[in-house]
C-alpha cells in the first residue's frame, strides 16, 4: 500500500515537472521574467541578510554553544513548552535573522543527534519566525507606512509563536523522547577553527543556494498563477493579495497593503498571519532545512496554519490600543 502510495507520488510530481517545462516553453518571457525576480531577490536582500547570520550560527552549533546555554534555560522552557534549554538558542537566533533560520537550526542539531526528533518538533513549534527588520521596516514603515503598524504585527507575531509552542505543548503526547547533548570537545576534536569555520560556510552556502532556488520556483507559479487569471475569480483586492500571500509572504504583505479596501488594522490582521503562517515557499524552504529528522509535512503545516491564527487575533486585540482605534469597522 505504501509503495503504490509513494509510486503514485512519483508519478505525478514527474507529471507536473514536465507541465511546469511545457508551460515555461510556451510562455518563456513570463518564466524569465520571474527568475529574474526571485534571483534580484535573493541577491539584494536574502543573501546579505542571512549568510552573516547562517554562517556564525553553524560556527557555534559545531563549537558546541548552543548546549552550554541549554544548561542555563532547561528548567523554564522544559516547563512552558516541554523543549530543551538549546531551544532557547534557536528561539534567538530566529527572532534575530528570520526565516528559514529558525528551521535550519533545529535541522543540524537533529542530524548531529544533539537533540531527539521529538525536542525537534516542539521546537518547531515555536523557532521559526520572521525576523523584526522585515516587520517593523518593510511592511510597518515601508509597505503599511505605520511604524506601529509594524509594531502591531511583531509583537502578535513572536507573541503568537510563544502561544503556539505553549498549545502544542499542552494538547501534545506526554511521552517525550531523551535529548542527548553533543559535547563541546568532541566538536572541537573534529579539526582546527579554521576547519570549522570553512565548513560553516561551505554549509551554509549550499542553504542560501536551497532558500534561492525556492524563491526563484515561488516567484514564477505565483506570476503564473496571476497571469492564468484564476486569482480574478475573487472580487476583493485583499482576496487576491491573500491567495498569493499564501504561496509567498512578501507578494501577499504588498498586495494587503496596497488594498483601500482595508482599515489599518485589518491590514495589520492580515499581514500578521501571513507572515506567521509563511506561505507556502518558507514552508517548502523550512522543510528542506528538516531533511532527514522525519518531520511529517502535514504536521509542520498544521503548526505553521496555527502559529498564523493565533497572531491574527492576537494583532486583532493588540491593535486598536496601539493603533489608536476607537471602532473597529467590519468589511
Amino acid at each position: 500500500m505504501n509503495r503504490n502510495r509513494t509510486r503514485t507520488i512519483y508519478i505525478a510530481a514527474g507529471a507536473f515537472s514536465c507541465i511546469g517545462c511545457l508551460v515555461m516553453m510556451a510562455f518563456p518571457s513570463i518564466a524569465l521574467s520571474a527568475a529574474q525576480k526571485g534571483i534580484t531577490l535573493w541577491a539584494s536582500s536574502v543573501l546579505p541578510a542571512l549568510l552573516p547570520f547562517f554562517i556564525c550560527a553553524n560556527f557555534m552549533i559545531k563549537l558546541g554553544l548552543p548546549s552550554y546555554i541549554g544548561k542555563i534555560f532547561e528548567k523554564p522552557f522544559q516547563k512552558l513548552f516541554g523543549a530543551p534549554g538549546v531551544s532557547a538558542f534557536v528561539f534567538a537566533v530566529s527572532i534575530t535573522s528570520g526565516y528559514p533560520m529558525g528551521a535550519k537550526l533545529i535541522g543540524d542539531l537533529g542530524r548531529s543527534k544533539a537533540i531527539s526528533r521529538g525536542d525537534a518538533k516542539r521546537m518547531l513549534t515555536f523557532c521559526t519566525t520572521s525576523g523584526p527588520l522585515f516587520m517593523l521596516g518593510a511592511v510597518g514603515a515601508g509597505m503599511l507606512a505605520s511604524p506601529a503598524a509594524g509594531a502591531v504585527i511583531a509583537l502578535a507575531h513572536y507573541l503568537g509563536a510563544l502561544l503556539n509552542g505553549v498549545v502544542f505543548r499542552i494538547f501534545s503526547s506526554k511521552k517525550q523522547e531523551p535529548s542527548p547533548q553533543t559535547p563541546f570537545r568532541t566538536a572541537i576534536a573534529r579539526g582546527s577553527l579554521l576547519d570549522i569555520f570553512t565548513d560553516s560556510m561551505i554549509a551554509s552556502f549550499k542553504s542560501l543556494g536551497i532558500i534561492c532556488g525556492y524563491i526563484v520556483l515561488f516567484m514564477m507559479i505565483a506570476d503564473f498563477i496571476e497571469f492564468s487569471g484564476v486569482l480574478n475569480t475573487f472580487q476583493t483586492e485583499y482576496g487576491r493579495s491573500l491567495v498569493k500571500g499564501c504561496l509567498e509572504m512578501t507578494v501577499g504583505c504588498g498586495g494587503i497593503a496596497g488594498s483601500h479596501e482595508l482599515t489599518l488594522l485589518h491590514q495589520c490582521i492580515f499581514c500578521a498571519f501571513l507572515i506567521s503562517f509563511g506561505g507556502v515557499s518558507i514552508y517548502a524552504q523550512s522543510m528542506s532545512m528538516l531533511s532527514g529528522l522525519n518531520i511529517r509535512t502535514v504536521w509542520y503545516f498544521a503548526v505553521k496554519l496555527c502559529h498564523g491564527l493565533l497572531a491574527a487575533v492576537i494583532a486583532w486585540f493588540l491593535g486598536p490600543a496601539l493603533l489608536h482605534i476607537e471602532t473597529l469597522e467590519t468589511f
